[in-house]
């Protein structure tokens, strides 16, 4: 292949997992605000999945998929003096659409690259951006989770979940979380959670309150809205607040039971976060990095041309999840 040529994932229509194809293209030159990474592993988070299916309106095709890297920097612009060529990185959002993460090399806004200390491998890198960040924006400023508060991350054991446990753990939370599997249990138990429950378990919501004394959880993070908010908005306590991460349907739920509570729900979408909020949260990230309680789980690495069964591991929540997803391009 070319020296100026690279290969890339590209989705020309909008569909299943099938639609994503391994192409090759130009290698794109830096504009001013802009980095070129080249790419050693890729995140997969499910919104990507999203995207793909196109359930966040409507893209320009071709495009290529992925927001979350890490790699080395390849090339800079003139007058960029924040990162210069070799220098480790990890990503978060804002690849190039025409690139995508999922590709050999990427090109990335000056703000959404981190430096990647040498602690971290280039997969565990991969898997700061989207999952941690999603954490602290959801603890941080949606729920404004403070110490010794009560937190259930229902559905802790993906890349999201480990992540929150992690956080809230540091932050002296009182910290429970859900799994479907033992495995997945002892993974939740082993970076944070205090408690952990079976969400299988039939008397789930009963085991739910009586951890809590039949008060609630202050805070309740959500992977799985159109399973679990029903039983959320039951188990939340008075002026409690549910942030929802993930559904994939529609929830069936009695609103009556957040009236009176006077609790919250809120939505989260890390690409609505606001510039001060970027800063927030990507300044905290690399806090927990150099402090040691940011610690990524990997599950799985594929190489970058079976994508289309990276996003399958990732829609199969319900066999378990045990961490985080990468590509290996």
């Amino acid at each position: 292949m070319a020296a100026n040529k690279m290969k890339a994932i590209k989705v020309s229509k909008l569909g299943s997992p099938e639609v994503m194809t391994l192409e090759e293209m130009d290698r794109p030159v830096p504009k001013p605000g802009q980095v070129l990474v080249k790419i050693k592993a890729a995140g997969v988070n499910p919104v990507d999945v999203y995207v793909r299916e196109g359930h966040f309106g409507s893209y320009t095709l071709p495009m290529g998929m992925g927001g979350d890297a890490a790699g080395v920097i390849a090339e800079v612009p003139a007058g960029e003096s924040r990162f210069k060529v070799g220098d480790r990185v990890f990503t978060c959002e804002g690849a190039d659409p025409l690139t995508g993460a999922y590709a050999e090399y990427a090109l990335v806004p000056v703000r959404n690259v981190f430096p990647l200390p040498d602690v971290l491998s280039f997969s565990q890198g991969a898997a700061l951006g989207i999952p941690y960040l999603t954490a602290l924006r959801c603890l941080m400023i949606k729920a404004n989770a403070k110490p010794n508060e009560t937190v259930l991350v229902h559905g802790a054991s993906g890349a999201v979940g480990l992540a929150a446990c992690q956080i809230a753990s540091a932050w002296k939370m009182q910290v429970f979380g859900t799994a479907g599997t033992e495995e997945g249990l002892k993974l939740i138990r082993d970076n944070g959670a205090a408690t952990v429950f079976d969400h299988h378990d039939k008397n789930h919501k009963k085991n739910l309150m009586d951890a809590t004394g039949g008060k609630g959880f202050d805070v309740i993070l959500e992977m799985l809205a159109n399973e679990n908010l029903g039983t959320d908005i039951e188990v939340v306590a008075e002026f409690g607040r549910i942030v929802i991460i993930g559904s994939r349907g529609e929830a069936k739920c009695s609103p009556v039971y957040m009236m009176g509570k006077e609790a919250m729900c809120v939505g989260v979408l890390l690409m609505k976060s606001t510039d001060e909020e970027w800063k927030r949260i990507g300044d905290e990230l690399v806090k927990g990095i150099n402090e040691g309680w940011v610690r990524p789980i990997i599950d799985q690495e594929f190489p970058l041309n079976q994508a289309a069964e990276a996003h399958k591991a990732v829609m199969q929540h319900t066999g378990g999840s045990k961490g985080k997803i990468v590509l290996i391009p």
